[in-house]
């Protein structure tokens, strides 16, 4: 559009357009009559978008993810951490009793409490081995039925 020389006005009307999801609600709530230029709207998309900004979380939101009834350990460890590395102040200890808030698994809680992991990644190794045993179990019990 600045190559073809369309003016300001019509760049701030149709830029709307061509957003979607969070950049739609994003927009939404820039107040009317807040932004004078293209230029200005321009600075506003880049510093809420593409500078790889993440909205960061403090660690107590971690107490809020729980594994699900349904859920493997597998897909709770990678939720877990996912949310994890959005927490500006990362201390494995608390990343640890955040996590024991939120497992449900009882046999791997157990195997926790017998050989108690210090920091995340331990406690990664710790879960991977559990599963890998998890699958020779089941591997077993399908080969006698």
């Amino acid at each position: 559009m600045h190559l073809q020389g369309v003016p300001n006005e019509i760049m701030c009307k149709v830029f709307p357009t061509t957003l979607k999801g969070p950049a739609r609600v994003w927009f939404s709530k820039i107040p009317p009559s807040t932004v004078s230029s293209f230029e200005e709207l321009s600075k506003l998309f880049v510093n809420s978008f593409i500078k790889g900004q993440r909205h960061k979380h403090s660690l107590s939101s971690l107490l809020t993810i729980e594994q699900g009834d349904n859920e493997s350990l597998q897909s709770f460890i990678t939720r877990f951490i996912r949310e994890a590395l959005t927490v500006d102040e990362m201390d494995d200890k608390l990343l640890l009793a955040t996590f024991h808030n939120g497992v449900n698994s009882d046999l791997f809680i157990h195997k926790l409490y017998e050989q108690e992991p210090q920091t995340m990644a331990e406690l990664v190794h710790s879960a991977q081995s559990f599963m890998n045993t998890e699958d020779v179990i089941i591997a077993k019990k399908i080969k006698k039925a």
